[in-house]
């Protein structure tokens, strides 16, 4: 469904080298790193927010700078901060962005809203960093997309909120066989909640891309988190098995 071909992208101080990539329609894939490896860069670009990259990003089979904006309504995407307007409410938020998706599911989306706890009246503007982040999580969500990109989903809120959103995306994961769910994440606990398949990268260079049953196959005592630290650090380069 997804597919990088040589994909690259320069900035005056950070380079992403080029990678080539597939992500299947059926994959939970986790795209892993420290600040600033390139998986907001990566992210942003798959889900038509960026056009600056050299080699080309296809989305069955159609470059994505040549579709947009139109290739956006097959994507839902939870950007590292929420985008809005401050003086409106979450239900006046949510009506606005169904203008755009024609799959647009508005009892699902007030069943999300009630599932986290997100009251419909609150201002996008005074929302927690927790709470819109839920909110950007509907938005995402809300359509039905095929492909489901979440950025940094957990990163800066609490441990309890973290327990709910994990939940709540890993449902959306596992509704159908036909999603690709791609998430970044810095924290590597989160990772085992939702992942099958992880791609990992350091300053800019992939250094890894397995499977979780094939990390896991490496000490299958130990945790998940661990496992992935140690590929992290590792100058060898994980790949499938």
């Amino acid at each position: 469904m997804v597919r990088l071909r040589e994909f690259s992208v320069r900035y005056p101080d950070f380079l992403l080298e080029p990678l080539d990539l597939e992500f299947k329609s059926s994959e939970r894939v986790a795209i892993v790193g420290a600040n600033g490896a390139g998986k907001s860069t990566t992210l942003k670009a798959i889900a038509g927010r960026s056009r600056h990259y050299e080699g080309t990003v296809e989305i069955g089979g159609r470059e994505v700078r040549s579709c947009l904006p139109g290739i956006r309504t097959e994507i839902g995407f939870l950007p590292e901060r929420l985008l809005g307007f401050g003086w409106m409410s979450v239900a006046e938020h949510l009506d606005f962005l169904s203008n755009f998706f024609p799959t647009w599911d508005d009892g699902y989306a007030r069943t999300l809203l009630r599932r986290l706890d997100l009251p419909s009246s609150s201002k996008v503007g005074t929302l927690s960093k927790g709470m819109a982040v839920k909110l950007s999580l509907v938005a995402a969500e809300a359509h039905r997309p095929p492909i489901l990109i979440l950025d940094e989903p957990t990163s800066g809120i609490d441990p309890l909120m973290r327990g709910e959103l994990l939940a709540v995306i890993n449902d959306a994961a596992s509704t159908g066989r036909d999603r690709l769910v791609l998430f970044s994440s810095h924290i590597l606990e989160d990772v085992e909640q939702i992942a099958d398949r992880i791609v990992m990268l350091r300053k800019g260079k992939l250094v890894g891309d397995t499977t979780v049953t094939a990390l896991r196959s490496r000490d299958p005592e130990a945790p998940l988190s661990r496992l992935l630290y140690s590929a992290l650090s590792s100058d060898e380069h994980t790949s499938h098995p």
